[in-house]
């Protein structure tokens, strides 16, 4: 069996990665799911369709950027949002939201745990985009529930599930 040898918190944070930017976990790189073109266009909508905030600075809308949960876990999420600006070069205030947009080699497992750790670190809105049945989810903690909209009361926004996959639909009409 082959083991694999830890890397110290600092190189991780000095590193740069070639390919995708790996999460990490106290001491071990883990290779994040690969991304499809649908995944990338749904990034793309989340921040084309939040820019009127950001514009505002009312939030910031941030892609696959690297988060602190605890002193030895790193995550990246596919999405991230933050109320305000957040300062420095690794933000270090809860961000307002999370999007992960899943990707088919996603592992059911992997996810929840991943949501969980959202949870547990404060994360109030969690949220699961699946290109697949072109549904969304909400994580409450203990499971997802789907939902009709991406919602955040505090600053009147409101994403309606049509909404977010119109373009993805016209391009991918899904299959029967």
């Amino acid at each position: 069996m082959a083991t694999q040898a830890l890397m110290p918190v600092e190189e991780y944070l000095q590193k740069h990665f070639e390919d995708r930017e790996p999460e990490y976990r106290d001491g071990i790189l883990e290779e994040r799911p690969v991304p499809t073109y649908l995944h990338s266009l749904l990034q793309v909508f989340f921040t084309q369709y939040l820019v009127r905030w950001t514009d505002a600075d009312a939030i910031t809308v941030c892609t696959e950027l690297r988060l602190r949960l605890r002193d030895r876990r790193f995550v990246v999420p596919d999405v991230c949002i933050f109320a305000g600006a957040p300062a420095g070069p690794l933000p270090d205030v809860l961000p307002l939201a999370v999007v992960e947009v899943l990707s088919p080699d996603d592992s059911p497992k992997d996810l929840l745990a991943k949501l969980a750790e959202y949870h547990q670190w404060g994360v109030a809105n969690i949220w699961v985009v699946n290109p697949g049945t072109r549904s969304i989810h909400t994580f409450n903690g203990t499971e997802l529930q789907v939902a009709d909209a991406f919602s955040l009361p505090a600053f009147n926004i409101v994403i309606p599930q049509e909404a977010v996959f119109r373009k993805v639909n016209a391009r991918f009409p899904k299959s029967s």
